[in-house]
This record gives C-alpha cells, sequence and structure tokens, in this order.
C-alpha cells in the first residue's frame, strides 16, 4: 500500500514538474516578445504588402547626346537621376557615358535608323536593306561605342521600326545582349513594341498621359539650351513627382 501511495506521489510530483516547466517556457516566450505586438501562430501566412510610391514616378531621357560636349556637361550638372540616351560612335560618346555612369546616371545607346523620308544617320545607322547579319554587326559597334549601356532606343527610325523583318533582327541581338529597348515612337505604326513583348525584351512605351494619372511617364528631351535652362528651374522647385533612372521602371 504504502509502495502505491509512493508511487502516486512520484508521478503527481513529476507531473507538477513537467506543468512548471511548461509556463516557464510560455512565460519566457512572453518575455522575448514586446509589448503591444501580436503573436503570429506558426501556421499563419504573412503577406509582405509594398507601400504605394507617395509620388508618380517620372523617367526623363535626354536624347541625341554624344556629339557636343558642352551640351553633355550642361545636362550632367543638373542634379537629378537622368537616362542619357547617347549617339553612338559619335566624337563623345565615350566620355559622356563614363562622365554619366561615374554620376550614376542611367545610360542608353540611342540607335540611328533609317527614316521616311530617308536622312542621312551618319555613323551606326541601321537601314531597311540591310540583311541580318549586317544588322548585328552595326548594332555591336554601336553598343561598343556607348559604355555602361543598359539599353537602347531609336533616334529617328519611322521606316526602319515598322519593318517587322528589320526589327526582329535588332531585338534579337539585344536580348543576346540583355539590353532593353525604348521605342521613341516615331512612327505611329512601329512595330517595335509588340515584337518586344513576343521576344521577351522589356520595351517602353513613350508615355503621353499625365504620370499622376497613369503613376508613372516617360518623358523624351533633347539637350537644347531652353530644355536644359526649363529642367535646371523646374527640378529645384519640383514637389509633384519623383525623377527615377529608367532601370527602376523597366526592373535592370
Amino acid at each position: 500500500m504504502k509502495k502505491s501511495k509512493t508511487k502516486h506521489h512520484i508521478i503527481l510530483v513529476l507531473c507538477l514538474i513537467i506543468a512548471g516547466i511548461f509556463f516557464l517556457y510560455e512565460e519566457f516566450a512572453k518575455e522575448k516578445i514586446p509589448r503591444g505586438v501580436p503573436r503570429i501562430k506558426p501556421d499563419k501566412k504573412s503577406e509582405l504588402v509594398l507601400p504605394k510610391p507617395s509620388k508618380p514616378m517620372v523617367v526623363i531621357v535626354i536624347d541625341d547626346l554624344g556629339p557636343n560636349k558642352n551640351a553633355a556637361a550642361a545636362i550632367l550638372n543638373i542634379k537629378a537621376p537622368l537616362t542619357l540616351s547617347i549617339l553612338p560612335q559619335q566624337p563623345y560618346s565615350v566620355w559622356t557615358a563614363e562622365e554619366g555612369h561615374k554620376l550614376k546616371h542611367d545610360i542608353i545607346a540611342h540607335i540611328p535608323m533609317e527614316a521616311a523620308p530617308p536622312h542621312d544617320l551618319g555613323k551606326g545607322g541601321l537601314y531597311t536593306w540591310m540583311t541580318d547579319a549586317e544588322i548585328a554587326e552595326t548594332l555591336d559597334n554601336d553598343i561598343r561605342s556607348v559604355p555602361y549601356a543598359l539599353g537602347a532606343s531609336n533616334h529617328m527610325g519611322s521606316a526602319f521600326t515598322q519593318d517587322e523583318r528589320a526589327m526582329k533582327a535588332l531585338l534579337s541581338e539585344l536580348k543576346k545582349k540583355r539590353l532593353f529597348f525604348l521605342d521613341s515612337l516615331t512612327s505611329s505604326k512601329s512595330a517595335g513594341f509588340h515584337l518586344a513583348q513576343m521576344q521577351g525584351v522589356k520595351a517602353w512605351k513613350r508615355l503621353v498621359k499625365i504620370a499622376g494619372k497613369k503613376g508613372h511617364a516617360v518623358l523624351l528631351a533633347h539637350p537644347r539650351k531652353n530644355t536644359i535652362d526649363f529642367l535646371q528651374r523646374t527640378l529645384k522647385k519640383n514637389d509633384e513627382v519623383v525623377v527615377v533612372p529608367v532601370s527602376v521602371l523597366v526592373g535592370n
């Protein structure tokens, strides 16, 4: 009888010890969680919700850089993350790209393409009469002359961008180089955007709608004196939009 009582007593003590351990564990765990912070059950999935941008985003692309060092220097003096769109194989193409990269600007190659009616494209121009191999070779030389290029856009090109065969050759090469295509939409019949989507190349259409309505917009500008003065004056007091590099919207 005594042995039985002793056994029950031991079992009771063990139960109390186990209960005490669980109690201390729970209290210790509570102390590690700051007060006012709800505890999440292990089997409950929590989703990361990113805050929406407080202001619309605007990409400002400055086209036609490369031929003129003074114009490029004036653009580089603007305190904003502009996107520099540089004509290839020009006297200051490399200099502008390198200086822009030092200042953390996004760089893209502004490739001359056949227009309608025809215009002189200068060095590095792409024409619809070129074979796929000629387009690939010319584009390669163009990209090499614009260091740090993240993508390419078209300079003129109202004829070239409508030619599906030529555009397929261009976009195929850009995809190989892991570069995006920014369609300046010099022609409303441009095949660039839908072909880029089909081939999986990141592409941008020129946005005409207000950034406040869409949440973002792309502005194409040129390094003329009145444009430079306007940007310097406006961006200093800008509080309506946030200027971002093109890579932010493209996702590079």
